[in-house]
């Protein structure tokens, strides 16, 4: 076999994998689970500036009140609202068993859910920075 042929066979492999929204349900819901870990562990490191201080805990604070950071809490909370939401699902999978024939529908409505509760969310997590100065 020659080296080319070996590409086009890996080439014709990859092209033909299809994803499923069961490998993209447990990729998602790992890639929250990580995400949320990741913000514990800066919110704990963040709150025990207090302990060096109330000059360096209003500067880490500081820190905090930007538009980019502001984003990144905003896909936090997606991330937490997507988690809870799929982990609700798991749950029904797990103690209905009748439940998994509604698999994909209930990935849909996960994924819907989270879309529909992000809207309201992340205007109000945006408004002090927008235009009109927020609430």
């Amino acid at each position: 076999m020659t080296v080319g042929s070996w590409l086009a066979q890996a080439q014709s492999r990859v092209v033909r994998y299809r994803v499923s929204w069961a490998q993209l349900a447990w990729f998602g819901h790992r890639l929250s689970g990580i995400g949320v870990l990741l913000y514990l562990f800066m919110h704990i490191v963040e709150t025990s500036m207090v302990l060096l201080g109330p000059e360096v805990y209003n500067t880490t604070l500081g820190f905090f009140r930007n538009p980019v950071i502001r984003a990144g809490e905003i896909l936090l909370m997606a991330a937490l609202v997507y988690h809870s939401l799929n982990g609700l699902k798991i749950i029904l999978i797990d103690f209905v068993p009748a439940a998994t024939a509604w698999y994909r529908p209930l990935t849909y409505g996960v994924v819907i859910a989270t879309l529909v509760a992000m809207v309201p969310l992340a205007m109000v997590m945006f408004a002090p920075f927008a235009p009109w100065g927020g609430p």
